[in-house]
């Protein structure tokens, strides 16, 4: 597949790279991605309001984000931190990361009418290979979980495409969502252009979804 050229202005403020981002990636989905304790929610979600949604590294900011009328999905990315995590979780409506044991046995015991987004956390920090059709089997049959993602993160575009080959046995024939995810930062996006379009072709080649997580311009 080939790609036309499009031009990115690294002076330029996040609001404007966004919609230059997402016609250079049209099959990818674009997260606006924030720190945790970050003390400029307000002015990091005016910047990245073009997003499809947000990556958040805890429930306070998911909590800001809805106070300032963010209706869409927010991912928190390290899960709940314990059980009682859970109980936000579910009334902010967050997809959360699913990486451990103790993960699973958190939500078996959560008491929710509102069974809950749940993204299977595979590659750093998450399931190893073998371990991730069982683990989608269990997190399926609880009452607590809506959907499973499976959700491969890398911490960078060669780690996401290493990750994509060594996930294709498993993935070929996986029963649901599968989404590779790779950050970017978006002051770096013209000399990342390439490997991110080369990403994108092979995500699309092995069926899995391309989330690229956006973090604003320092």
């Amino acid at each position: 597949m080939t790609h036309s050229a499009i031009c990115f202005d690294t002076v330029l403020p996040a609001a404007a790279q966004l919609p230059v981002l997402s016609a250079a990636l049209p099959n990818a989905r674009l997260w606006g991605g924030l720190p945790a304790q970050d003390g400029a929610v307000a002015e990091s979600f005016a910047a990245l309001h073009a997003a499809e949604g947000f990556a958040v590294q805890d429930v306070a900011t998911a909590g800001q984000l809805r106070r300032l009328g963010w209706r869409g999905p927010i991912a928190l990315l390290p899960g709940a931190a314990s059980a009682r995590a859970l109980e936000p979780c579910s009334r902010l409506g967050l997809w959360h990361t699913v990486a451990c044991e103790a993960h699973i046995d958190w939500l078996a015991a959560h008491k929710s009418q509102q069974p809950q987004q749940v993204l299977l956390g595979a590659g750093a920090g998450g399931f190893a290979p073998a371990r991730l059709r069982s683990v989608h089997a269990r997190l399926s049959a609880l009452p607590q979980v809506d959907a499973v993602t499976l959700w491969a993160q890398a911490p960078d575009v060669p780690a996401a495409a290493a990750l994509a080959t060594a996930l294709q046995t498993i993935s070929a024939d996986w029963p649901g969502q599968r989404s590779l995810v790779v950050p970017l930062a978006l002051d770096a996006v013209a000399t990342l252009l390439q490997p991110l379009q080369a990403l994108a072709d092979q995500a699309e080649h092995q069926a899995w979804d391309l989330e690229v997580i956006c973090i604003p311009c320092g």
